[in-house]
């Protein structure tokens, strides 16, 4: 039998906090949408394991373990069976690993908002730890299509490229297909009542525009099953390998302004028509599988980084020019793009400890990346699973940038670009295949 505990607790930070997820410093003027910690605690026999979500654009190693210490403290469950993930919202809250404290117009010697934080954040794991009861649980798998768009296209006489102009004639298609399944695991009480669910969907949350907290289309998920399911009732999400997936259709000139509440809907009401044929876990149990493994660092050419050093000294600085790979400014977005790939040079080690955790409850697995995977290495460890009752996550427990296939690896493509891409080009194969042989 199990025990499920779900939680979740308000973390919207004061206005005037940065915004992570652009190149541009952005201070929050305005909320949309309430930003959350849910997490979810499940035991059998005894053991136990906790999965953390955060309407947050990224998580480093850093902030990580100040939760997890924090949960293992109160809980006593180790380090290795709590998973700490990030709904990877452009308009969620700022800690202070997130690269923004090193500006001169960062919020955080005022606020001190990230200390709170991830206080606030284990407090949520904590609770629902302490909200555990025995209960049922139902995995089912739907589908949502037209709203999750690959955002790589080849393109006429040239390479392929990353957000080309909406109705550009210059495209000739997407370089990958989506991944368009919704796993999700329901959980309800002995007495039928709806607890929560651990649901997944693959596609970057960056629909909401301007200055406003917002936790994006995940905002409007959850909004939507409190409705159907009750005012208590958790929606623990988990982002999908989408690295390389938004919301972009090019075909449209634009996106209405509540398009994400669309997306949140139209979510929602595939998953309550999925959570009506789930199936229940034939198997009981609870399994962990947490490991660190060494993955070098991305090869820079000295052509590389001599081209970067030459914009930098021959582009000027535009302030207040938004930087963006949509091709807007070019010239911009290259001294952007050269600015980070140097800072990289800084910083970098030319090796990385990388996190891998697989979760097992039941019958069911959930398999956690910790970056901005490419689709492509989700469908890999799905076909590794093979039963089909599974998920994949990323964003899971550290962040090492985006990691692409080794077929996209073009100045184009701004998730292979150094310092946006951190890893060597066989990263994601190595994680995918280590992911599957994980599994107990």
């Amino acid at each position: 039998m199990f025990e499920f505990g779900f939680y979740e607790k308000e973390i919207t930070p004061p206005l005037g906090c940065a915004m992570p997820g652009y190149f541009n410093l952005r201070a929050s003027t305005d909320v949309k949408d309430r930003l959350y910690a849910r997490a979810v605690a499940v035991r059998s026999d005894s053991n136990c394991a906790i999965i953390i979500s955060i309407d947050q654009c990224v998580m480093q190693s850093a902030s990580v373990k100040a939760v997890t210490d924090r949960v293992e403290e109160y809980t006593g469950i180790e380090r290795g069976s709590i998973l700490v993930s990030c709904t990877h919202t452009h308009t969620g809250i700022p800690l202070k690993d997130d690269g923004w404290q090193d500006d001169e117009k960062s919020y955080d010697a005022k606020s001190g908002y990230d200390t709170v934080a991830t206080k606030l954040i284990a407090d949520c794991a904590i609770l629902a730890y302490m909200r555990m009861q025995r209960a049922e649980v139902f995995f089912g798998k739907g589908e949502v299509d037209g709203i999750s768009f690959c955002r790589n296209f080849y393109m006429k006489n040239s390479s392929p490229r990353t957000n080309p102009p909406r109705t550009s004639p210059e495209i000739e298609g997407p370089v990958s297909d989506t991944d368009n399944e919704l796993p999700l695991l329901f959980v309800k009480d002995l007495s039928g009542n709806p607890l929560g669910v651990i649901i997944s969907f693959a596609c970057h949350p960056d629909c909401v525009d301007r200055e406003m907290y917002s936790g994006d289309y995940i905002s409007e998920l959850s909004i939507q099953l409190k409705k159907n399911f009750g005012n208590d009732f958790v929606t623990v999400f988990l982002l999908g390998t989408c690295g390389n997936i938004n919301h972009f259709d090019v075909s449209k000139k634009s996106d209405a302004a509540d398009h994400y509440k669309m997306m949140g809907q139209k979510i929602a009401g595939e998953a309550i028509k999925t959570v009506a044929f789930a199936s229940p876990l034939k198997q009981s149990g609870v399994k962990t599988s947490y490991e660190k493994m060494i993955i070098d660092r991305v090869e820079i050419t000295e052509d590389e980084i001599n081209e970067a050093k030459h914009t930098i000294e021959t582009i000027k600085e535009m302030p207040g020019v938004k930087i963006a790979a949509d091709g807007s400014d070019p010239d911009q977005y290259k001294l952007g793009m050269a600015k980070r790939l140097m800072a990289f040079l800084d910083t970098a080690a030319p090796k990385y400890e990388v996190p891998m955790q697989v979760m097992q409850i039941g019958e069911f697995t959930l398999y956690a990346f910790p970056s901005e995977i490419f689709c492509h290495f989700g469908t890999l460890v799905k076909a590794g699973d093979g039963t089909g009752v599974c998920m994949v996550a990323s964003l899971c427990n550290a962040w090492f940038g985006y990691v692409p296939t080794r077929d996209m690896f073009y100045d184009t493509i701004y998730e292979s670009c150094p310092g946006t891409n951190l890893l060597n080009k066989e990263a994601g194969y190595i994680m995918a295949e280590k992911l599957v042989s994980m599994k107990k």
